[in-house]
């Protein structure tokens, strides 16, 4: 392939070139240090459902502890309160001192005092610590209105399901797709995991379109190359009209400066085929095929026939 031709190629495809990296956050590989494996199991379990975490930490000798315990086990008013967090003891003395300290790491806190609470919400921020409150009722009701709706487990079965597909609809080079795949779960408003990394992965598919489409937008003004760009235009302003809806709006802005003259609107015209061809392409090769070789019929000798050609090339090369 000539050179400037592999240049264009690459340029047009810069779509899938967006999806080469992954976008998907790696929660799973936490950089915070483990506290245990009983706190951790509870903590990731809580996580995945949206579950706030309810602590208790208190030394042995601490005669507060047992009378605060069995008022969250058994107290009427506060027992349907309690039900609603998973629950966590911590000891800050004997044994599992070194657990407490790994906790008062991962969640900075210095104070020595027992019994101590703490809520934590699902993402892992901390919302409450301190003494228990005379109307810890109160208190907790108060919590439970921050922490967000929690999933139950079919919900988390298919957000994570969801976030799967999306990786590999990325691999493939179809952001749209991707951003399809997460957008149920970005609607509900939870703080499990499922749900802060499908919304981690729409922000950063949609930071990086919008880079993307800044520099297509500034793309110098030779044919061959401007039509590449100005097809990235026309693809995110169709592709993520429902999903991104800032990147489709700047997208159709930068279109729509584009075409103001009789030239940019044929460069338009003929972005916006290529675009339809490529869409196609993805679904069955056979009708993309048909669709370039439309291309190269009806706009002959031009930037989108050149394209055209090559894309046409890289079909016929493919496994059928």
């Amino acid at each position: 392939m000539k050179p400037f031709l592999s240049r264009l190629f690459l340029l047009a495809r810069c779509l899938v070139a967006v999806g080469a990296a992954s976008l998907l956050p790696a929660f799973a590989a936490d950089d915070k240090a483990a506290i245990s494996e009983q706190v951790d199991a509870v903590m990731n379990q809580a996580a995945r459902a949206g579950m706030p975490v309810l602590a208790l930490a208190s030394t042995d000798s601490c005669t507060e502890a047992g009378p605060l315990r069995q008022r969250l086990a058994g107290d009427a008013a506060l027992r349907p309160l309690v039900a609603r967090f998973a629950f966590v003891e911590l000891r800050m003395s004997g044994d599992d001192k070194w657990t407490w300290k790994r906790w008062q790491e991962r969640f900075d806190t210095h104070r020595r005092q027992s019994p101590q609470l703490f809520v934590i919400r699902a993402d892992g921020r901390k919302l409450f610590s301190g003494d228990p409150p005379a109307d810890l009722a109160g208190v907790l009701r108060h919590q439970l209105g921050q922490v967000g709706q929690p999933l139950v487990p079919r919900q988390a079965d298919l957000f994570e399901a969801q976030l799967r597909a999306a990786s590999e609809l990325q691999t493939r080079g179809d952001l749209a797709g991707a951003v399809r795949s997460v957008t149920p779960a970005c609607r509900v408003p939870s703080f499990a995991r499922p749900v802060v990394e499908s919304i981690a992965f729409r922000a950063a598919v949609a930071d990086r379109m919008l880079d993307r489409i800044e520099r297509a937008a500034a793309e110098p003004g030779a044919d061959t190359d401007r039509l590449a760009a100005v097809e990235l235009l026309v693809a995110a302003a169709e592709e993520f009209a429902t999903t991104l809806p800032d990147v489709a709006r700047t997208a159709r802005e930068h279109v729509a400066e584009a075409g103001r003259d009789p030239a940019g609107r044929e460069l338009v015209r003929q972005a916006q085929a290529l675009h339809h061809a490529a869409v196609a392409a993805r679904r069955s090769a056979d009708r993309g095929l048909a669709l370039y070789e439309q291309i190269i019929t009806t706009h002959p000798q031009s930037p989108a026939a050149t394209l055209a050609a090559v894309r046409l090339r890289s079909l016929d090369a493919e496994p059928r």
